[in-house]
C-alpha cells in the first residue's frame, strides 16, 4: 500500500530519538541543571571596554558613509535614466 514507506521511516525516527536520551554523549545535559545554564562572563577591564567601545564606533561610522555614498549613487543614477528617458 501507498505510505508505508513512510509511516516506517517515522516509527524508526521517533524510536531513535526516544533512544537519544539514553546515550552516553547527552549524559551531562540535563534543561534543569543550572551550573551548565548561561554564558560564563570574565571580568574585562574598563580600559579594554573604552577600546572595543571607540572600534565600534569607528566601524559604525565607516559603515554609515558607505551606506550614504551608495545611495547618493543609486539616487543620481535612478535619477539619470529618468531624465534620460523623457527626452
Amino acid at each position: 500500500m501507498g505510505g508505508e514507506g513512510a509511516m516506517m521511516q517515522a516509527i524508526h525516527s521517533l524510536r531513535n530519538n526516544s533512544r537519544r536520551s539514553k546515550r552516553e554523549a547527552f549524559e551531562g545535559w540535563t534543561g534543569f541543571d543550572s551550573a551548565s545554564q548561561g554564558i560564563k562572563i570574565e571580568p574585562v577591564s574598563e580600559e579594554l571596554l573604552q577600546e572595543i567601545r571607540e572600534k565600534l564606533k569607528i566601524q559604525r561610522q565607516s559603515l554609515f558613509r558607505r551606506r550614504l555614498i551608495a545611495s547618493g549613487l543609486v539616487i543620481v543614477l535612478i535619477a539619470g535614466v529618468i531624465v534620460y528617458n523623457m527626452t
